[in-house]
């Protein structure tokens, strides 16, 4: 098992931003495959670009009460050959399946960076053998 609360850098104090319908409506339409939750452990997050630069890694996935029951990923951001690095939280309907591994699609990378320090307060552990639904990603060609 693994620790949620990271005692990494942090400093950054912007909240996420708030949940609206039509990030909902977004997601709606990537077509939501269910997705065991232990098979997302570990997936590389990608950047939406031609190049697709690894932004991080699935360390866990939450259910948070505030805002309205939210599903996130928690990843690791910023380590490098695995050491460092602080955790985040990214709301599930921001990410898209692409193989492997998963897009962020609705983010920036500069915006990840203003996510704060992700802590379990108010938290729930998804259990590795639940499935939750994750939308498609279209592959860049």
């Amino acid at each position: 098992m693994f620790a949620l609360c990271y005692p990494g850098a942090g400093g950054h104090a912007q909240a996420p931003p708030p949940p609206d319908p039509e990030r909902s409506t977004l997601a709606a339409k990537r077509f939501p495959q269910p997705v065991r939750v232990g098979d997302l452990i570990g997936r590389r997050v990608l950047a939406s670009r031609e190049s697709r630069p690894v932004l991080g890694s699935v360390v866990a996935v939450v259910r948070e009460r505030e805002p309205a029951d939210t599903l996130e990923i928690v990843m690791k951001r910023g380590a490098v050959l695995g050491f460092g690095g602080r955790l985040i939280a990214v709301p599930v309907a921001t990410l898209g399946l692409l193989g492997n591994e998963l897009e962020l699609l609705d983010l920036t990378p500069e915006q990840l960076d203003d996510l704060p320090t992700f802590t379990a307060d108010g938290a729930t552990v998804i259990a590795a053998d639940q499935e939750i639904r994750v939308g498609l990603a279209h592959p860049a060609h």
